[in-house]
């Protein structure tokens, strides 16, 4: 059932946002500082408290809220509940407070990290829960699904997986006598973890939501091609080969690491071809003038190709062990968290021209989306971004710390400026004037040259179903 345009957005994505943000700012600062020291060791308690802040506070809260409003975009639904993802948030967040507690307490206050890492794991798995049931039922009532939801539900099984196993690390550093195989997961399991949550988690989430938006945004076409579900299946296929080959390998004599090996392959050729569809997008997009999302996510995931293609070479090269934190930054800051940035200077004033001036729609002049940010202002602070993410990368590559400190804390000076953009597209003037072009047939006023054809605005046309909620 449509809706007025701007009634109803999903309640609680905004402030999954807000609290993504400031975890990324938190992280960045502990970068920056030097606390969390990736150069140092990358299973230290700082690091760790740096690396949950990134994929628990901010990528997980930004892509759970995200997919509250676009999963009824994707499958032209409503979403099963309004209070599941409040539900879910509270708690994360505690649960996820806990943890770095008990991070922090691994470096010598042994009652404390015994208390709340499984405490603060479980708490998070029940927040993970909370929010796969509330879109895996959304998905569930909206069969057939088009193509790019079911990346977004093969991701809700790699969400649980990655929170099950967290869970476990957590049991295993907090028992006194640990059974053998968490103590097996704690010597060998850091690779399945990381997999689960990147590769199957964020990876295969940023693809199904992109499919989506990223066409919407620039107007092109969206129909599935076979490279889509070449995707999907080599995506899925290699990311479930690879978990096995893991497993097996844990909790066996056996040691399957050309399993393993394969299963990477094969998910790296699944986001090769997912990558060809966006170039495709862009080059078959109807909107020719670029906006700057689009053109920071074109940077974004430029990165993620160039990540991909590091990890090739370290892999081929033997390397992968030397390389393994350089090309997890790139890949988490420049290409996720960079297309997370880009994708949410679109989506906030979207939403909140939905709230604000959608339900003014047809009573008078309102402004355009666009007119609630200010490209020119923005562009500094995403440049300054991916240069220094770039600059942190390599500095990691190479073991160069000074270079390091200098790339995060360019990054942090760059968040900020971005964060700032936000908050402006976030709380505009309500009596904002719409900056629109005579429209066609007015006559112009004395003493105006007519303006060409070709420079007169489009008109975003905004789905119904991203107003729709329970």
């Amino acid at each position: 059932m449509s809706v007025p345009i701007g009634s109803k957005v999903s309640r609680w994505t905004m402030l999954h946002f807000g609290c993504a943000m400031g975890a990324l700012l938190a992280a960045e600062a502990l970068l920056a500082a030097g606390y969390a020291d990736p150069l140092a060791a990358l299973r230290a308690p700082a690091t760790l408290v740096g690396v949950h802040l990134i994929t628990i506070g901010w990528l997980s809260l930004l892509m759970l809220g995200a997919l509250y409003q676009f999963v009824p975009v994707i499958t032209n639904t409503t979403l099963y509940s309004q209070r599941l993802p409040l539900y879910s948030i509270l708690a994360i967040v505690p649960g996820l407070a806990a943890m770095l507690a008990g991070f922090v307490a691994l470096g010598g206050n042994s009652f404390l990290h015994t208390v709340c890492l499984p405490i603060g794991g479980t708490l998070v798995l029940a927040g993970f829960v909370l929010g796969a049931i509330n879109l895996a039922v959304t998905l569930w009532r909206a069969r057939p699904l088009p193509l790019p939801a079911d990346f977004v539900a093969s991701s809700l099984a790699f969400l649980l997986l990655t929170g099950l196993v967290g869970v476990g690390f957590a049991l295993a550093f907090a028992l006194p006598r640990s059974p053998t195989f968490l103590r097996a997961l704690v010597g060998r399991g850091l690779s399945l973890h990381v997999a689960l949550g990147l590769g199957g988690w964020f990876t295969l989430t940023v693809m199904g939501v992109s499919y989506r938006l990223l066409s919407m945004f620039m107007l092109a076409p969206d129909e599935p091609r076979r490279t889509t579900r070449a995707a999907l299946i080599l995506t899925v296929g290699g990311l479930a080969l690879l978990v096995t080959g893991a497993l097996v390998g844990l909790w066996s004599d056996l040691a399957p690491g050309w399993v393993e090996a394969l299963g990477a392959a094969l998910a790296g050729v699944g986001v090769v071809c997912y990558l060809a569809d966006i170039v495709e997008f862009y080059r078959a997009r109807k909107r020719r003038q670029l906006e700057l999302n689009s053109i920071t996510a074109a940077v974004a995931l430029t990165l993620v190709a160039l990540a991909l293609a590091f990890a090739a070479f370290a892999l081929a090269s033997g390397t992968l062990g030397r390389f393994a934190g350089a090309i997890g930054y790139l890949f988490l800051f420049g290409g996720l968290t960079g297309l997370g940035l880009s994708q949410l200077y679109k989506i906030i004033p979207f939403l909140t021209w939905l709230e604000v001036f959608g339900k003014r729609l047809g009573r008078g002049p309102v402004p355009r989306v666009q007119d609630l940010v200010n490209e020119r202002r923005a562009r500094p602070g995403f440049a300054l971004y991916f240069a220094a993410t770039v600059l942190a990368s390599a500095a990691l590559a190479g073991s160069q710390a000074l270079a390091w400190k200098i790339g995060a804390a360019l990054q942090l000076v760059a968040t900020v400026l971005i964060a700032v953009e936000l908050w402006r597209a976030r709380h505009p003037d309500p009596n904002t004037r719409p900056s629109l072009a005579r429209p066609p047939g007015m006559p112009l006023p004395p003493g105006k040259p007519k303006a060409p054809a070709a420079q007169a605005p489009t008109r975003t046309a905004l789905p119904s179903s991203l107003t729709q909620g329970k």
